[in-house]
Formats: structure tokens, C-alpha cells, sequence
């Protein structure tokens, strides 16, 4: 006798069953379904073994192609296969019970023929009451396996949910732990994720273990086979028994902990490896492909909405240090000169533009006693918070000094000393430092190694280069200083670095010659009136420069602080 393992069968018989309008299990129709795709191997054989017993005749379960799927059943072996506990009630009547997990969860009874005795029953009909309750306990069985899968899926569901939603790391780690031990019904479960060296497991949650094997030791991963191959191939390892298992590196520990079995899932996020989640058992259990699946789909779940934490928590500390850095620029703003100085016979212009946030340039006018103007450039090395902190620095002293002290080679001197004492040997600047005198027009000036401004005469330009090097370098240094006098028309053009460095995308610089041509064209146009000047007197001049800047770099972007300093004798 044969009973066949593959039926055709009519999609519109499927949806009677299913009281739908469209195929049953998305089975398309005319496709063939095959009888191992809904019952396993084990319970065809059970199946096979109870036929046989019960019909006397050998059974066999075959697949579509005739070829037998499971092992032949032996008649005079098999008949205990189908007996059952059975019992009598009364002389009358017995029952079977149905068994699922070792719990009577229902019975089948069977009455004697009217006017007969238990006594009289055939044995093939209590075979028969075997046979069916046997099948009756099979089915509750898959019933429940079919409600723990669903369960399982709706919390992997919810954790899902869990993992998009904006988190603490910590809490994160924390519910992924307790919900495996709740799904799987596990006695403990740990969550270890990699250091940044990537070589060792730290324990970052847990649930359901004591203190004393939580701090058991630590978990290297060059010592520790089970996590090595766990992170190297991707998949989950089996742990039949912790306590003996030689690839465990605390195998006492697991003893006194009351761990057997276990799983080891790696958390893994675009190939990197993050982490291992491992599941504790309290006796020895085998876990079957769809709990070694649910653990694995945790795993990876949870490595990505590990790392979307990390990237959250620095994105939300990024936020904070940019909020942080705004508040530093706005002071540092109020450093450079929200007003220019109004001076008669003096026209005075000035443009500011930081590289980040916070910058390392600034410039200053100092109103002096006696009608004196002090004029301040300064270039700090570096750029961002170190160069904002020693851009405030050099600030206050240079203006602490110059409030008490004339000579300006004794100013710069004083300044120097001030920043070698109070900062690194790394640490330097580059500062020109001028007073103009209002009533003569002599202008007294020092240059610490900085780009040598601009003097525009009659269109002739005379850098202004007197002074020495770089301040920060040494305590002992001075510095020499020169007095020039000022007519009607000249031009002083002061400027950082960042305006002759600004490159192109050829990575070609703007370079000092073009920042004369630029200055010596502006003044040309607005002496002559040439069209083309978007804005009167020196400011136009500070403006058509940067311009001319602009348009040679395109959109590059710049790489250092800007400031221009123009100031015309009238």
C-alpha cells in the first residue's frame, strides 16, 4: 500500500478551504506540492509506523516521483506503536487518553458492541483508537508549535519596531537581552560587543545571570574559539554542553551557574562585526532551525540598531559641541570690531570671514590717547578652537600693552613674552601692529613675520615689511619698527594669509601679485569712475579684492581664516 507524497492540487479547491478569493499558501495554481513541505520526515514515519501496525499490511510514504521517503515499518514491531495506555471505565467502555507533553489534554472512547463486553473488542479497533489519538496529540502539537512561531515572529516584530525608534545605547541592549530570554525561554542571556582595539567581547547587557558569572573574567577573542568562529563565518554555533564542552573558555563557571546548552548569534552590521549575543539554557535542549533562524535574524537586527544608537548618541553630541561652538563664535564675534572707528581724514574699511566656526584671525582699532589710532592684524597658526583661544589671548595683551606702553617694538616684545610663558613651543602668530597719528599722519609700525601690507602711492606699491619674525618663538626676541608719513590718497592694504593661499581647483593660488593687480585695478576704477565698482571709497576697494578672489577659487573651498584690512588717507 502507498500513500502518495505529492498531490496536484486545483487552486480553486485551495480557496474553498481557505474562504478566500486567491490561492491557499500563495501556492500558484497547477504547482505541484510536495508532502515534506508541510510535515516533516519524524512524524511521516510516526505516521507510517501507526498505518502499518493498524492495517497489518506494510505502508510506505513516498514522494511525487514513487521513491519512498521514509525507512520500511516491521508490523510485529510497530503494533506498540498504536496501543496507548488504554483504560476501562467499565465493562462497557474504554478510553485513550491523548498525550501532548507528557499532559492528558483529552480522551477518545470506545464502547462495546451492544450487549457485549471490553472483553469481546477486537485488538485492530483498539490499535485503531491508538492510531487516532496518536494523530489527534500530532496535530495539537503543531498546532502549538505553529502559536510559539507566531510569537516568536510578533516579538521579533516588535522588536523591530523597537530598533527604529531613537534610543539609549544602553536601554537598547537591555531589552534585547530580556526579550530573548522571554522568547526562547531561555535561563540567561548575555550581550557582549567588541572594544575599539576589536580584541575583546565586554559585556554590555544581561539577563537572568548571578553577579559572581557575569564577572567571571574577561572574554578574549584570541583565546575564545566559539566567538572567533562566530565572527569569522557569520553563524550561529551550538553549545550542547557549557560544562564540557572544550571550546568554552569557564567551563566550572557554567557548572555552578546550572548552564547546559547554549547558542552563540554574531551581531553583525554591513560585514563588520560588532558584537555576539549567547543564549543559556538551564538542560540540555537542541534547538531546532527556526529558534537558531529567530536568534540569528535578533542578532542582526540588533547590530544595526546598535550602531544606529552610536551614530545617534554622537550625532546628538556633535549637536551639542556645534551648539557649544556657535555660542564661542558669537563671542568671538564680538571680539572683532562690530563698528568701524570713525576717524576724520580717515577712510576705513574691513572684511572678516572665519573658515569654521571659530577662526584664528582677527583685527582691532585701538583709540590711544593724544589722537593716536592703534591698527592690528594678527594671523594665529592653526585654525578652530585652539587658534580661537589663542587669537583672545594675543587680543588681550596686545591691547593690555598697547594702553600703557608707546613704543611699539617694546609692545610686541611684552606680547611675545606673554604668549611663549602661556602657551606651547607649537603655538606661534604672525602680527602687524601700527599707530597712526591723526594729527601728523605718521604712521609708526612693527611687522612679527606677518604678510606685508600694502602702502598704494600714486599707483606705486611699498611693502611694509620692518619688524622680524613670528611671535611665540622665543622670550628674548625684539623687534625693529618704522615711521612713515602719510599723504592725501595713499592707500594701506593689510591682509592674512588667506587671501593670497586661497587655491583654485587647479590647486593654483590666488598669490600676492594678483592681490596688488586686484587692489591697484580698484583704486585705478574708482579714480577714473569706471563702470564696474559696486561700492564707493575704500570699502570698494576691500570688496572688488575678495571678489576678485572669489572668482578666481570658484566654489573651492577655502582652508583658512580671511580678513582684509583698507584704509585710505583723504
Amino acid at each position: 500500500m502507498r500513500l502518495a507524497g505529492a498531490i496536484r492540487v486545483p487552486a480553486a479547491i485551495l480557496c474553498e478551504e481557505r474562504g478566500a478569493g486567491g490561492p491557499a499558501l500563495g501556492i500558484p495554481e497547477g504547482t505541484t506540492v510536495e508532502l515534506t513541505e508541510y510535515l516533516n520526515l519524524e512524524t511521516l514515519q510516526q505516521l507510517q509506523d501507526a498505518f502499518t501496525a493498524v492495517s497489518q499490511r506494510a505502508v510506505r510514504v513516498c514522494g511525487p516521483d514513487g521513491r519512498p521517503l521514509t525507512a520500511p515499518s516491521t508490523v510485529e514491531a510497530d503494533e506498540e506503536a498504536v496501543k496507548g495506555p488504554v483504560q476501562e471505565t467499565d465493562s462497557t467502555r474504554a478510553h485513550v487518553p491523548i498525550m501532548v507533553r507528557d499532559q492528558i489534554i483529552g480522551r477518545v472512547m470506545l464502547d462495546a458492541a451492544p450487549g457485549g463486553e471490553m472483553a469481546e473488542v477486537f485488538p485492530r479497533h483498539v490499535r485503531l483508537i491508538g492510531l487516532v489519538t496518536g494523530v489527534i496529540a500530532r496535530l495539537c502539537q503543531r498546532e502549538q508549535q505553529l502559536r510559539t512561531r507566531v510569537d516568536e515572529l510578533v516579538t521579533l516584530y516588535r522588536l523591530t519596531g523597537e530598533f527604529t525608534t531613537e534610543r539609549d545605547l544602553e536601554e537598547l541592549m537591555d531589552l534585547v537581552a530580556a526579550t530573548v530570554v522571554e522568547t526562547m525561554g531561555a535561563k540567561g542571556c548575555s550581550l557582549r560587543l567588541l572594544n575599539e582595539e576589536g580584541t575583546e567581547l565586554v559585556m554590555e547587557a544581561v539577563a537572568g545571570l548571578s553577579s559572581e558569572y557575569i564577572n567571571k573574567g574577561p572574554i578574549l577573542l584570541d583565546e575564545s574559539k566559539i566567538d572567533q568562529e562566530v565572527l569569522s563565518t557569520g553563524e550561529v554555533v551550538y553549545m550542547e554542553d557549557m560544562q564540557t564542552d572544550p571550546r568554552v573558555l569557564y567551563p566550572e563557571e557554567a557548572r555552578r551557574e546550572g548552564i547546559v546548552s547554549g547558542l552563540c548569534a554574531p551581531m553583525i552590521y554591513k560585514s563588520r562585526p560588532e558584537g555576539a549575543i549567547r543564549v543559556y539554557m538551564a538542560e540540555r535542549r537542541e534547538f531546532d532551525w527556526f529558534e537558531v533562524s529567530l536568534l540569528k535574524a535578533i542578532a542582526s537586527e540588533a547590530a544595526a540598531a546598535i550602531v544606529n544608537a552610536r551614530l545617534y548618541s554622537e550625532a546628538v553630541r556633535s549637536a551639542n559641541i556645534q551648539r557649544q561652538l556657535r555660542l564661542a563664535g558669537e563671542v568671538q564675534r564680538r571680539m572683532i570690531p562690530d563698528e568701524l572707528p570713525a576717524v576724520p581724514g580717515l577712510d576705513i574699511a574691513a572684511i572678516y570671514v572665519p573658515c569654521f566656526e571659530l577662526g584664528g584671525d582677527f583685527y582691532d582699532f585701538i583709540n590711544l590717547p593724544s589722537d593716536n589710532l592703534g591698527v592690528a592684524v594678527c594671523d594665529v597658526v592653526g585654525k578652530g578652537v585652539r587658534a580661537s583661544l589663542l587669537m583672545a589671548s594675543i587680543r588681550a595683551a596686545l591691547r593690555a600693552h598697547a594702553l600703557n606702553i608707546y613704543d611699539i617694538s617694546e609692545i610686541l616684545t611684552k606680547v611675545n613674552r606673554d604668549l611663549c610663558i602661556d602657551t606651547l613651543s607649537s603655538d606661534f602668530a604672525t602680527l602687524f601692529y601700527g599707530v597712526i597719528d591723526l594729527r601728523s599722519k605718521r604712521f609708526t609700525y612693527a611687522n612679527a613675520g606677518h604678510t606685508p601690507p600694502m602702502l598704494v602711492r600714486d599707483g606705486k606699491v611699498r611693502y611694509l615689511q620692518t619688524g622680524g619674525v613670528v611671535l611665540g618663538i622665543d622670550t628674548d626676541l625684539s623687534w625693529s619698527q618704522e615711521v612713515v608719513s602719510l599723504r592725501s590718497g595713499d592707500v594701506i592694504f593689510a591682509h592674512t594669509d588667506g587671501l593670497h593661499e586661497a587655491m583654485n581647483f587647479d590647486d593654483e593660488p590666488f598669490g600676492r601679485a594678483r592681490v596688488e593687480a586686484a587692489v591697484l585695478a580698484a583704486i585705478e576704477q574708482q579714480q577714473t569712475s569706471a563702470p564696474g565698482v559696486t561700492a564707493s571709497g575704500v570699502g570698494g576697494i576691500a570688496k572688488h579684492v575678495l571678489w576678485e578672489m572669489r572668482r578666481f577659487a570658484g566654489l573651492q573651498t577655502r582652508p583658512d581664516d580671511l580678513t582684509l584690512i583698507a584704509i585710505k588717507v583723504e
